[in-house]
């Protein structure tokens, strides 16, 4: 039998990703999360369709030099490969991503979506938050291990590509939308926050940034990110926290500090409210043969 498409794409990649799984169901789904930095890599066509979505990190371009087909850093793009789709990416940055390998295109909503890559025959670039959201849903599940629930994983994944197939095939709406008149300072806002996690990010100083009265300021970051802006810090300053115990060995007090909580209980309390467990434990759930 021929080795999994995963394994390939991990060869040419020259990385392992930092979390994988599979996901039964309706959608079955092989997903694997990738957080690296390098310059440039060159992956060959798969052989089957898969969806990858960009949690974050540094600029991510697709193609040859002279003709870049896919430019991103935002924390919600994501793209449909087709069968058989070389690729070639650069990088400005540690990137963080997700692979999801499609493993029954016969029917359902994989098979829709390989009918309708196939059919446009490139790579179909589109941003949502709802499968961002369900993207990295998916991946926090399957970090719980034996834990996880199997059944809501796959009723994930299903909605996940579900919304995929709707973004790619409905017309977007005509009229004005009032969120593009802010999106450059919406998007100074993100960017700063994802530069300097220590730095001062109350909603008062980051409405400052953006040029904003606080009152304006939340209604406009609300209706863009679905969330608070207290909330969005949280869940950034979380993720970075999780990505530094997966990845390193640096002291829990140094990732508090590096990821601006007031102290390592200050972390504590707010890792355990989110995932159920202390940073201590998370970490050796997913240290190497832990």
């Amino acid at each position: 039998m021929p080795a999994p498409v995963w394994q390939k794409v991990r060869k040419e990649l020259g990385h392992r990703p930092i979390v994988e799984g599979q996901i039964n169901g309706a959608a079955p789904l092989y997903v694997e999360r990738y957080l690296y930095r390098t310059i440039e890599r060159t992956v060959s066509g798969l052989r089957c369709t898969a969806l990858i979505t960009q949690f974050g990190g540094g600029r991510v371009q697709e193609g040859e030099r002279d003709r870049l087909r896919v430019m991103s850093n935002l924390p919600t793009q994501s793209l449909l490969s087709p069968p058989e789709m070389p690729t070639h990416w650069h990088y400005s940055g540690t990137v963080d991503f997700a692979v999801f390998y499609f493993l029954d295109e016969s029917n359902g909503i994989e098979e829709r979506l390989r009918v309708l890559a196939q059919a446009r025959g490139a790579l179909m670039p589109f941003t949502d938050q709802l499968v961002g959201a369900a993207a990295l849903q998916l991946l926090n599940e399957l970090q719980k291990g034996h834990t996880a629930d199997d059944g809501f994983t796959a009723r994930l994944a299903e909605l996940m590509l579900e919304q995929t197939f709707r973004m790619l095939t409905t017309p977007a709406t005509g009229g004005i939308n009032p969120r593009h008149v802010h999106f450059s300072r919406l998007q100074a806002v993100l960017n700063h926050i994802h530069e300097d996690l220590t730095d001062d990010l109350s909603a008062d100083a980051l409405a400052a940034k953006a040029e904003l009265s606080l009152a304006h300021f939340r209604r406009m970051f609300h209706e863009a990110m679905g969330l608070p802006p207290h909330r969005y810090v949280m869940n950034v300053r979380l993720e970075q926290a999780r990505k530094l115990l997966t990845l390193s060995s640096m002291p829990i007090a140094r990732i508090a500090q590096g990821c601006g909580f007031s102290s390592q209980s200050h972390l504590t309390a707010c890792f355990r409210a989110a995932h159920a467990c202390t940073p201590a434990k998370y970490r050796a759930q997913v240290a190497p043969g832990g």
